[in-house]
């Protein structure tokens, strides 16, 4: 997500107004290159285009942008929404969350679940035609209208894939498309973008078969079930899991989910979850912490732990990378 324009169809955006934007909407900016953000360079030119924001009566806010990247920018989101949809139609994005890390590429969609305790990262680089839409749902704003799917309650409560990358069907890019250029009335327009919202839905909440996801074979319920599992761990490695509670998510035995975990992914279950704490670890020292705070952001205890793990798996010690 960035800045909100101001109306005009095209504008420049500076890092000022990239730092009001994420101060009313819980997203920290970071400019690589720039020393001080609220120094002298506030004032530099990030991007420029345009960027329209439309919430409606159902709870979903589209976010719809068009920018010329000439500055290289991050950005952390601290919000919640149990819904949040990523499309690139244009350009590269690359993001991550917990422990997954992607790159996002034209035609490119990304569903999530976003809370403050697993904040999602973007990485926009410069010297690119950026085009995205971002589709949120808020169930607070729905709620207060008492316009919310029991279909989309349903999907949302259910939701197996926590972290779900999927292609933009043909049939969808036309719309897609529409959205940004429409020149409907303001009432046939929020009426459009209700129906594309609740299309972005069914595709991007389907685990397996919408929009002709990246994964080729598809898979038996069974391996859903433990995929799930599998991406849940990427998703949130820093919390504490049970094998008992991991096997009751996949609807097996501990026994099973031990044996089948590793017959699929060839590793145990906690092994796994160790290689994804050690890959946000990483991830944290490259980003400048120190070893202490990429052990706890990584969700180890005792720094000394971490930094042993750290060279077993990585060849390296941590304070190699620091």
């Amino acid at each position: 997500m960035q800045p909100e324009s101001s109306g005009q169809p095209s504008r420049s955006f500076g890092i000022r107004d990239f730092l009001a934007f994420g101060k009313h909407y819980g997203i920290d900016y970071r400019f690589p290159g720039t020393p001080s953000p609220g120094g002298p360079d506030t004032d530099v030119t990030v991007a420029r285009g345009s960027i329209t924001e439309t919430a409606l009566p159902s709870g979903f806010r589209f976010t719809r942008s068009e920018l010329d990247i000439f500055q290289s920018y991050e950005s952390e989101s601290l919000g919640h929404a149990p819904l949040l949809i990523v499309i690139v139609l244009e350009g590269r994005v690359s993001i991550s969350v917990g422990a997954i890390s992607r790159e996002l590429e034209g035609g490119m969609a990304v569903s999530l679940q976003l809370c403050p305790e697993y904040a999602l990262k973007a990485f926009q680089p410069a010297g690119q035609r950026l085009k995205t839409l971002t589709l949120a749902f808020d169930p607070v704003a729905a709620g207060s209208t008492g316009t919310v799917s029991p279909t989309l309650s349903a999907l949302l409560r259910n939701i197996q894939h926590p972290f779900h990358l999927w292609r933009i069907p043909a049939a969808l890019i036309q719309p897609i498309e529409q959205s940004l250029v429409s020149s409907l009335a303001v009432l046939q327009k929020k009426l459009f973008l209700e129906g594309l919202a609740l299309q972005l839905a069914a595709y991007g909440l389907d685990g397996d078969d919408a929009g002709g996801p990246l994964r080729q074979v598809p898979l038996s319920h069974e391996q859903k079930r433990l995929e799930s599992v599998r991406q849940l761990l990427a998703f949130a490695p820093t919390e504490h899991y049970t094998l008992e509670d991991l096997a009751q998510r996949a609807a097996m035995s501990s026994s099973g989910l031990r044996a089948k975990f590793r017959a699929t992914y060839g590793t145990s279950v906690f092994d796994y979850l160790r290689q994804c704490r050690l890959e946000l670890g990483r991830r944290h020292l490259e980003q400048g912490y120190s070893v202490q705070q990429a052990a706890h952001g990584s969700g180890y205890r005792y720094a000394s732990n971490f930094a042993t793990a750290f060279r077993r798996y990585f060849g390296v010690s941590p304070k190699d990378l620091t």
